[in-house]
């Protein structure tokens, strides 16, 4: 199913990308040659954008370069190393290696000029001929500023590359015989049509964080213990040549658009629709963790696609955004793919497929499940912080160590959101267990143990009601001790005026939202000395409030169970937030 509609999304994408025969590849430079073969100059590819330098994308003749330390020279494009005979490592042997690439490429070339009868072909042949490795020194402050990728030929004064204006030759009746000698004919079990079956599926995957740089394989067998009935490598699973040319395809470009392309913890996810789609696209990637989060919108025209996501989400999470897209009347499906590296291949974690409106109710009810009320800005809680926030905070604002995320957490995270199903109980265990070490009640973790709650009390046809914002009326008692320890930790801020090393926060939150009958009487012991400290006005303000509280409580309960100790955190939020709300915004927010 998913390498199904990898490769009908290639089908629809075609003109964007390469035919079979062809790759693309990332071109940082060009060398660029006189007609009769000299040297002219060198000259970078590089674009820059948001403040960093990145290759051009171009579509070059044969696939990628496999990995090993056999030589493989491409056609009329390749690295430093093979087209130059530079190496960037001083090293001894990696230089030896790279004249040794050299002489590869240069013989390749030289043996096909005899068989290629074009003008921009004998230029390259020539300079062939006539460079040097040695020459490289001369420059080698420019090739480590522009030689980062691959580079490619052009002549002075044409504007194509000598590759787009020459064509390889056709295979010789050696060759070809070679070729078809180790060909195996059969039904693709993708496309059910007849061909040639693909012994390796190439070209390989790029771009899923943690794998390897040269390229991954989502389909591969490389070991007898995988084999069936004898049948070796693919063959295990024939899927047709083209086919498989077809999914590495779209997959790669897919991977290459950092507008349909998240990271979720180890996983990396990609999107498509059936259909054009644009603003729901933009918005799932702005849902998952924002589509130009890492470098922030480069120019107007993403910042007014991101303005238009934003809307749409706000929109679905109030119940005000369109109820269906369609494409001339026809439903638009979407499809999400999350990938994570597994030594040489790559493990799918997650795939969903989902109708377009019925994947905008399933992230409307998601935004409102985790919608909490932050006093500094009306933000929406996107997967990658809802994710994040399971690691442990690092002690500076709202930033979480994300290296020990859990890789199965986060995809169970995305799959709940995305089909609708139960957020995974393991999310709200371990929000509490990382709030219980390091003290953090940040807001993603505050909404996301809302939406648990909210979400998995409502699946379990024992709907729960949490508020947005502060409820003066919940009888809850976890929610209720919470709001108590969020006022008692303000009465002691405020009664040290901001001098204090250590609050009862720290030292008590734990076991205040677990066993809070052992802990509070403690708790309103020390808070007469702090009261004491205060003046008339703010000491009665104190009393009335927590009194107020305490008229919800028949009694401090003795332990609190995993769902109240998540209630709790949501109470002492709710509370901190009005707190430090002002009175005119409270009133603005009541009748909103």
């Amino acid at each position: 199913m998913i390498l199904q509609r990898l490769a009908e999304h290639y089908d629809r994408i075609e003109m964007q990308l390469p035919p079979p025969g062809f790759s693309l590849q990332k071109i940082s430079f060009c060398v660029v040659l006189n007609s009769d073969g000299s040297l002219n100059s060198f000259q970078t590819l590089q674009e820059k954008v948001c403040n960093r330098l990145v290759a051009q994308a171009m579509i070059v003749p044969g696939q990628g370069k496999p990995p090993g330390q056999g030589l493989n020279p491409c056609f009329l494009w390749d690295n430093a190393s093979y087209m130059l005979g530079w190496s960037s490592d001083p090293d001894a042997d990696k230089t030896a290696r790279a004249v040794t690439a050299f002489e590869a490429f240069r013989k390749k070339h030289l043996e096909l000029e005899g068989r290629i009868a074009h003008p921009a072909f004998s230029a390259v042949c020539s300079f062939l001929r006539a460079w040097s490795p040695e020459q490289a020194s001369n420059y080698a402050e420019s090739f480590k500023e522009i030689a980062t990728n691959f580079g490619v030929f052009r002549i002075a004064g044409e504007m194509q590359y000598v590759h787009e204006r020459v064509s390889a030759p056709p295979e010789t009746e050696e060759q070809a015989a070679a070729t078809k000698a180790g060909v195996k004919h059969g039904m693709c079990l993708v496309s059910g049509a007849m061909d040639e079956i693909a012994r390796l599926h190439e070209p390989k995957i790029k771009g899923v964080g943690g794998a390897q740089s040269s390229g991954a394989l989502l389909v591969s067998f490389n070991a007898s213990a995988y084999e069936s009935y004898g049948k070796p490598q693919s063959y295990n699973a024939p899927v047709g040549a083209i086919t498989a040319f077809k999914y590495a395809n779209a997959l790669n470009y897919l991977l290459d658009r950092r507008d349909r392309r998240v990271s979720l913890g180890d996983s990396t996810v990609v999107f498509w629709a059936d259909h054009h789609a644009r603003v729901l696209e933009d918005s799932l990637s702005e849902m998952f963790g924002g589509a130009f989060s890492d470098d922030g919108p480069a120019i107007e025209e993403d910042q007014e696609r991101l303005r238009e996501a934003e809307l749409l989400l706000k929109q679905l999470r109030d119940g005000t955004g369109a109820t269906s897209i369609d494409a001339g009347g026809q439903s638009t499906k979407f499809f999400l793919l999350g990938l994570s590296p597994n030594a040489s291949r790559i493990s799918v974690r997650l795939w969903v497929e989902a109708d377009a409106a019925e994947l905008q109710k399933r992230l409307g009810q998601h935004l409102r499940d985790t919608d909490v009320y932050d006093s500094r800005n009306d933000r929406l809680l996107t997967l990658r912080r809802m994710v994040a926030a399971t690691g442990r905070w690092d002690g500076k604002k709202t930033r979480f160590n994300t290296e020990n995320v859990s890789p199965q957490l986060a995809g169970d995270v995305a799959r709940s959101v995305l089909t609708g199903a139960a957020y995974p109980q393991s999310l709200l265990a371990t929000m509490l267990r990382r709030i219980h070490s390091d003290g953090e009640v940040a807001y993603a973790r505050a909404a996301a143990i809302k939406a648990c709650l909210v979400r998995n009390s409502r699946l379990r046809g024992n709907p729960l009601e949490v508020k947005v914002k502060l409820d003066p009326a919940e009888t809850n008692a976890g929610y209720n001790c919470g709001r108590l320890f969020a006022l008692l930790e303000k009465a002691q801020t405020d009664s040290a005026d901001g001098e204090l090393n250590t609050t009862i926060k720290d030292r008590y939150f734990s076991s205040a939202s677990t066993t809070p009958a052992l802990v509070f009487p403690r708790l309103f012991r020390l808070s007469q000395h702090h009261l004491a400290k205060l003046d008339t006005g703010h000491k009665i303000s104190y009393d009335r409030r927590l009194g107020e509280v305490m008229a919800l409580l028949d009694r401090f309960p003795r332990q609190l169970s995993l769902e109240d100790q998540g209630r709790f955190v949501i109470g002492y939020f709710h509370q901190r937030q009005d707190l430090y709300t002002s009175k005119k915004d409270r009133e603005e927010g009541a009748t909103a």
